[in-house]
């Protein structure tokens, strides 16, 4: 039985993400000195893992993130898919806290209640959108190092969309899923199932970085 396993984690804290500005995938920011902290912090937890490949969104703060984590890893090689990216929030990417982004948020959310996952603002992508193209990455992924143990940098929305795919539980309760900076969520595929074993693990941060940000 071929067993694959996933290390699903989040990048580092950005400035954006402490400002609470809005971001998503068209806002390419790099990680903090918090950011960068926190992923020393997960180099650490990760340096004595046994890595076959590392991948990544093609956004900076995913790729800092995994390179960081890398300086222990020299020779394992490393892909970026834009399938990873964060999801795009429109016209609202690069928006402050405001009256305007929070009843966004609201009607945004009041929509994903009512089972609405097609909804999306003006020039931003859909839930569906990001389950098709994260499910798809990490589907690539998979076909490509099967048998392998595989870390994935990727962003807080995305994984919540993702892991409420491939484990199954459905899209409703993709908010059950958190996703602090450089959390770990540990997936394994075998005889076609997705199966967790951790999810939103920050063990290798101080208490102070665990913070849930969206």
């Amino acid at each position: 039985m071929t067993e694959t396993t996933l290390y699903l984690v989040r990048h580092g804290e950005t400035e954006y993400n402490r400002r609470r500005i809005m971001q998503g995938r068209r806002i390419d920011s790099s990680l903090n000195e918090t950011g960068r902290r926190q992923a020393r912090a997960l180099a650490r937890r990760f340096s004595g893992a046994s890595l076959d490949a590392i991948y990544t969104s093609a956004l900076s703060r995913s790729i800092e993130t995994a390179e960081i984590v890398a300086v222990h890893h020299p020779d394992v090689p490393r892909y970026s898919l834009p399938g990873l990216d964060e999801m795009s929030w429109g016209v609202y990417e690069g928006e402050k806290p405001s009256d305007r982004l929070r009843q966004m948020l609201d009607r945004m959310y009041a929509e994903w209640d009512r089972g609405n996952f097609e909804h999306r603002v003006e020039e931003g992508e859909s839930i569906y959108d990001v389950q098709e193209r994260s499910v798809a990455a990490v589907d690539h992924i998979v076909a490509n190092q099967r048998g392998s143990t595989v870390l994935v940098v990727a962003h807080g929305r995305l994984l919540r969309v993702l892991l409420a795919s491939i484990l199954d539980v459905g899209l409703e309760r993709m908010n059950e899923f958190d996703h602090a900076n450089t959390c770990v969520n540990v997936v394994t595929y075998r005889d076609r199932r997705y199966e967790s074993s951790l999810l939103n693990c920050t063990a290798h941060l101080p208490r102070v970085d665990s913070v849930l940000m969206e």
